[in-house]
C-alpha cells in the first residue's frame, strides 16, 4: 500500500508554556516526557485530574495502542487501561498471542475529562505533541487506535481521509514518517469498552482484533 508523508512534527523541537521545563525534544527518554506530562497545565483538564496518565510499555516498541482519554479507574492509578475496558483489551491482546507487557498503551489525551466526556478541541491540541513524541520515541511499526475518536485523530496526524469509521475499522492503513522514512500500518479497531454498553458488538470487537493479528503478523519488523 502505498505511504503518505507524515508532515513534520512538533517533536523536534517544541516550546510548550506552563509548569515544569516545558520543553520536549528529539532527544528526551519517556520518562522526560512523562514528567513534562506530569507537569503539564495547558488545557482545563489538569485542575480536575488526579493523575495524568502517560501511558505504559516498552520503549522502544513495535506495537502502539492508543484510546480516548483515561476514565475514573484510570484517573486513579494514573495507569491506562485499568478498568473493565482494560481487562477486555488484555484478553483481546492473549487472543492475538500478546501480552499488556509486550505493547505500548496510551491514549490521545493524558488527562481524564469530567464526566468521562469526550476530549474537547483546544484539549487534544495541548496533548498532540506528546503523542507525536512518544510516537518517536517508541518507533512503532502497527498503531491500533481504538475507538471513532482516536481514530479521527490519528488519521489527521497522518493527513488520511476519513470516510467513516465503519469504512476505516478493521484495515491496514500505510504512512511513512516523513523524518525518518519509516513505514507504519495504522489499524482502527473498536474501543473495547463498546461491549460494555452494547453487548452485542463483541463480535465485531473480536473480528476487528483478528484482522489485527494478521496485520501484526505480516508487518515488517513486527513479531510474527
Amino acid at each position: 500500500m502505498e505511504g503518505i508523508l507524515h508532515r513534520p512534527g512538533l517533536v523536534e523541537t517544541l516550546r510548550l508554556e506552563g509548569r515544569g521545563d516545558g520543553m520536549i525534544t528529539g532527544t528526551d527518554t519517556m520518562d522526560q516526557v512523562a514528567a513534562a506530562i506530569a507537569g503539564c497545565t495547558l488545557c482545563p483538564l489538569s485542575l480536575s485530574r488526579t493523575r495524568t496518565v502517560p501511558g505504559e510499555g516498552p520503549v522502544p516498541s513495535a506495537l502502539l495502542f492508543i484510546g480516548e482519554a483515561p476514565g475514573k479507574k484510570e484517573d486513579e492509578t494514573g495507569r491506562p487501561f485499568v478498568g473493565r475496558a482494560g481487562q477486555i483489551l488484555t484478553d483481546l491482546l492473549s487472543r492475538c498471542g500478546l501480552s499488556r507487557e509486550e505493547v505500548f498503551i496510551t491514549s490521545i489525551v493524558k488527562c481524564r475529562p469530567p464526566g468521562n466526556r469526550a476530549p474537547r478541541r483546544d484539549e487534544i491540541a495541548a496533548c498532540m505533541p506528546y503523542l507525536e513524541a512518544q510516537i518517536a520515541l517508541l518507533s512503532p511499526r502497527v498503531l491500533v487506535p481504538m475507538g471513532r475518536f482516536a481514530t479521527v485523530t490519528v488519521f489527521g496526524m497522518y493527513g488520511l481521509p476519513f470516510p467513516s469509521f465503519g469504512e476505516v475499522r478493521g484495515r491496514g492503513h500505510g504512512v511513512r514518517d516523513q523524518r525518518s522514512g519509516r513505514e507504519m500500518t495504522i489499524v482502527p479497531v473498536y474501543h473495547p469498552a463498546v461491549i460494555t454498553h452494547n453487548p452485542p458488538a463483541r463480535r465485531d470487537l473480536e473480528e476487528d482484533f483478528r484482522k489485527l493479528a494478521g496485520v501484526i503478523r505480516t508487518s515488517p519488523g513486527s513479531r510474527k
